[in-house]
């Protein structure tokens, strides 16, 4: 059975919890796509997307600085692909 995850009903439902959205993160091989996004409350920090399976919510922690990291990589590379190599 496929189910289908509302990404935008699972972001409404992180930010009426208090999460707060700090961007997405590209490459994280627990999600669907590789493709997830980082959310921040009281000094925690989440991943949160779908899962590989395409079937269930991924939420799980990550460090600060970790988040950081992949969020400062993950804008690098879009600004790449959007703007080119240009600076």
């Amino acid at each position: 059975m496929n189910t289908k995850i509302d990404l935008e009903g699972l972001d409404n439902k992180l930010q009426k919890n208090g999460w707060k959205f700090l961007g997405p993160i590209l490459h994280y091989e627990k999600a669907w796509k590789d493709q997830a996004s980082v959310y921040e409350k009281d000094g925690k920090y989440i991943v949160s997307g779908i899962d590989t399976s395409g079937e269930s919510e991924l939420n799980e922690p990550i460090s600060k600085k970790e988040a950081e990291k992949r969020l400062e990589e993950s804008y690098k590379e879009i600004r790449k692909y959007m703007f080119g190599n240009s600076k």
